[in-house]
């Protein structure tokens, strides 16, 4: 698969969250986080075969007579679970990782993905000391590690992405590496081996477009309102007509500096520089 256009993959796409949550997302007009990544893996890749499934509501983790040897790698992205619960819904993607991994799959992860990969293989998933990280993760800074390996090729050493977390990975298992940090998680992106699988996870979400933020303020109303994020609805809604605005056109310069939203986000190609650099690792 020597170019970007004429690569097909076959991916497994799961889906972090329980139905009631889909739905509650659905609701303020969002899109699924599995949708999301989907959306933006056949942007770059047109001929990938995606399959999406939702484990976290117990229904079967594939289509009939399908394997995870079938496919070429897995991604799992964001969910408002918590991955240290031993609930049901939490364990059973936890089980799915374990196995993705066990049978020597590259698996792709984001937030909830890179939690869930921690917990599959020995560390530890906490709640983070400094609260939820919301929005916009600010100044991801790439370790010595990070700088050369082959999920931030071509990615500025320092950059923001969206993001949505209360909990965070505080320890990591034995041979994992820490790719990037910031001031609110140490552990902004790793990578996890077990056996003759390899996971490379980040704790924001590459996947995030501007509209979804605005979507995940209004689907979480709330909390925002309720911790201080804003004065009151109409401060929040003014918030997400501005993010729509500047979506709409990203060259408004008063759109951006109120914000303190750059390219980093708005151009998709550098926001989902890492999803690249997975499936073209695929080979």
């Amino acid at each position: 698969m020597a170019d970007g256009k004429g690569r097909s993959p076959k991916i497994l796409i799961a889906d972090g969250n329980t139905r009631d949550r889909n739905e509650a997302m659905l609701a303020v007009g969002g899109e699924l986080g599995a949708a999301l990544y989907a959306n933006e893996i056949r942007r770059m890749f047109p001929h990938a075969e995606l399959v999406t499934i939702y484990p976290a509501d117990g229904d079967a983790y594939l289509p009939k007579g399908v394997g995870l040897a079938d496919f070429d790698g897995m991604v799992m992205g964001g969910s408002g679970l918590h991955a240290f619960d031993q609930d049901p819904e939490v364990t059973r993607q936890v089980d799915l990782m374990r196995d993705a991994l066990d049978a020597g799959m590259p698996v792709l992860g984001s937030c909830w993905g890179l939690q869930v990969a921690a917990a599959a293989t020995g560390g530890t998933v906490n709640q983070s000391p400094r609260g939820r990280e919301v929005g916009v993760a600010r100044k991801i800074s790439l370790t010595a590690a990070g700088r050369g390996h082959a999920l931030y090729c071509d990615k500025p050493a320092v950059f923001d992405s969206p993001c949505i977390h209360y909990d965070e990975v505080t320890h990591l298992p034995s041979g994992s590496v820490v790719l990037a940090e910031n001031a609110h998680s140490a552990v902004q992106a790793a990578v996890i081996r077990k056996g003759a699988g390899v996971f490379w996870g980040v704790q924001y979400h590459p996947e995030f477009n501007v509209p979804h933020l605005a979507n995940l303020y209004r689907r979480y109303k709330d909390d925002m309102l309720s911790q201080g994020y804003f004065v009151d609805e109409d401060d929040l809604e003014r918030y997400c007509n501005e993010l729509s605005a500047l979506h709409q056109d990203p060259s408004r310069l008063d759109l951006r500096w109120r914000l303190g939203i750059d390219d980093d986000i708005l151009d998709a190609d550098i926001r989902c520089r890492e999803i690249r650099n997975w499936v073209e690792s695929l080979g």
